[in-house]
């Protein structure tokens, strides 16, 4: 039995839930210049469940407080917006693609993922590239792998068994399998879910970004290497991709500037993640 072609897996994209709404909203709110706290607030409070994770997360932040956080606002004002924004993103994500199947470790999925897109949200913070997007992109970076398994569990086990017996990485054994890798994969959903079109740009080009001129895709790259450099996300058989230097010489990044900010990341992580319970 042969995989699916890049050409069916839009058909494929369907039997993946849909973004969520509040999701998409907030996207697009974080990208328009005049919208403000109480936007963002009335996007997260149009969906219940969003509002029960983001009050769990934070009054799990903020443990040591002796009132309860009751509401999206009060959010806002003990965490900051944008610290809040990353929860309610990655929340939701995590908890709606919370498994695909056997073979598929949600968990592991999730903590590398989280753990890019802190990377390239502190990285953003120094090269002038807006923050939030680069958060998004570094979350979303890998959800070509998503469709992937949905579409033919079985061939990505496949995929993953060439890697290790190999030795080689991951979107290599992908394109001997599948004939493409999870960048391609990733743009296909990127498409069905209307994501923009920068945001798609770099989930295509986080393993290869030259060529495509576009500082997120960059970032989102580099924060992909970095991310495995520290093993944020504690992978089996972790291997650290290669580094692209033109990338590196267009943000102006080189790895002696990216170390001065390694024990902020890892605090970063650390913090997220253990609010997000993952």
């Amino acid at each position: 039995m042969t995989p699916p072609s890049l050409e069916r897996l839009p058909d494929y994209a369907e039997k993946l839930p849909s973004l969520p709404e509040t999701v998409a909203h907030l996207m697009r709110a974080l990208r328009d210049e005049n919208a403000g706290l109480e936007t963002l607030a009335q996007h997260i409070n149009s969906d219940p469940v969003i509002v029960a994770r983001l009050l769990a997360a934070t009054n799990s932040a903020a443990s040591g407080l002796s009132k309860r956080v009751h509401s999206t606002e009060q959010a806002f004002l003990l965490l900051g917006a944008d610290r809040v924004v990353n929860i309610v993103l990655a929340s939701s994500l995590i908890y709606r693609f919370d498994g695909h199947g056997s073979g598929f470790n949600a968990s592991l999925f999730w903590r590398h993922s989280l753990g890019v897109a802190i990377c390239a949200k502190a990285l953003a913070e120094q090269t002038g590239v807006d923050p939030r997007l680069a958060f998004v992109s570094g979350l979303l970076h890998d959800i070509g792998r998503l469709l992937m398994h949905t579409a033919s569990p079985g061939h990505v086990l496949q995929a993953l068994d060439r890697r290790r017996h190999d030795d080689i990485p991951l979107i290599a054994a992908e394109r001997e399998v599948f004939g493409y890798d999870h960048c391609a994969a990733g743009r296909v959903l990127a498409g069905a879910w209307k994501l923009p079109a920068d945001i798609a740009d770099a989930i295509a080009a986080h393993h290869e970004p030259d060529g495509f001129g576009s500082d997120i895709c960059d970032l989102t790259h580099i924060g992909e290497c970095l991310c495995h450099a520290l093993d944020l996300g504690e992978l089996p058989s972790n291997r650290v991709p290669d580094l692209s230097d033109l990338a590196c010489a267009h943000l102006g990044l080189s790895w002696p500037k990216c170390s001065c900010h390694f024990a902020e990341i890892e605090a970063r992580f650390d913090d997220i993640r253990l609010t997000l319970g993952i």
